[in-house]
């Protein structure tokens, strides 16, 4: 329970830190820089347990490390894309139905069992992202409809790379090499865009966003992968999908951010739909 719970947090203070560095950075500038750092954190732990990373890894497992590394470079690309465009409260929800995804994909490959109250939860949880993407109309120079696209789109490749890891990936390579690989992977690709250029990030508050970030990732995903590896996957999982509260909860209480209408109640479903499809998935089969 407590790894789950450190995951929730770390995560969800990420995403609300990456809405505030969108206010102060170019999409490209913040992927390069925040990924840039988080790639050398994970070097710098990698190296101080005496090795290379990526070292020694079977041949046959590179392709699929770098269809990971692919995969979630569009995801989180789309999620911070997400976040510059939209309001916290829509996107952090639809970005969170991830697992519906994975699901999706576990089912259509045999590797995840289908059941009724599986099936009904996804539905549900669907139609509550749908209603949470009906906003129109824009505040403060954000385009609301451009945000939850891009969250649509984090939330299919973020499953798709998590799926991929699970499965073919983690069961023969060390957490910290597939991170790694992730976050160099998008901080090199980000660079190397040619539109637009690096911005330097100027200030204190700027630099200790961008730390924030780095920070947030690597410990929330070396926390959920802890938690996996001492066995606590329905917990971990269960409360990992809470990230979205706390990241909605926060631009709740800093950014005065309120949800209109229809989409309460499609807030509401998602919030509470997403834990509820994580126990669901670890449940034996009846």
């Amino acid at each position: 329970m407590l790894f789950g719970l450190l995951t929730a947090l770390f995560w969800g203070v990420t995403d609300f830190l990456i809405k505030l560095l969108g206010g102060r950075l170019s999409l490209k500038s913040s992927l390069v820089w925040t990924q840039g750092a988080s790639a050398l954190a994970v070097l710098a732990l990698v190296l101080a347990g005496g090795r290379l990373p990526l070292a020694g890894l079977p041949p046959s497992v590179l392709p699929m490390l770098l269809a990971v590394a692919v995969t979630n470079a569009f995801g989180l690309g789309l999620l911070y894309a997400a976040f510059q465009n939209g309001r916290v409260a829509v996107v952090a929800p639809v970005i969170g139905s991830y697992a519906i995804v994975a699901t999706a994909i576990g089912m259509a490959t045999g590797t995840e069992a289908v059941s009724a109250p599986l099936l009904v939860t996804l539905a549900v949880i669907s139609a509550g992202a749908m209603l949470v993407m009906l906003e129109s109309g824009g505040d403060g120079g954000l385009r609301p409809r451009a945000g939850a696209a891009a969250a649509a789109g984090s939330a299919l490749f973020s499953g798709l790379s998590i799926w991929l890891a699970a499965v073919h990936v983690l069961p023969t390579t060390p957490v910290a090499d597939v991170l790694f690989a992730n976050f160099a992977l998008l901080a090199i690709a980000a660079a190397l865009w040619p539109a637009g250029r690096i911005e330097r990030p100027v200030g204190r508050v700027t630099w200790a966003i961008i730390l924030g970030i780095a920070a947030g990732c690597v410990a929330g995903y070396g926390f959920y992968n802890v938690g996996l590896a001492r066995g606590g996957i329905a917990v971990v999982s269960v409360l990992a999908t809470l990230s979205s509260a706390v990241t909605t909860l926060l631009a709740a209480a800093v950014l005065k951010e309120q949800v209109r209408g229809i989409q309460r109640l499609g807030l509401t479903i998602v919030l509470l739909g997403l834990p509820l499809l994580a126990l669901i998935r670890e449940m034996p089969a009846g």
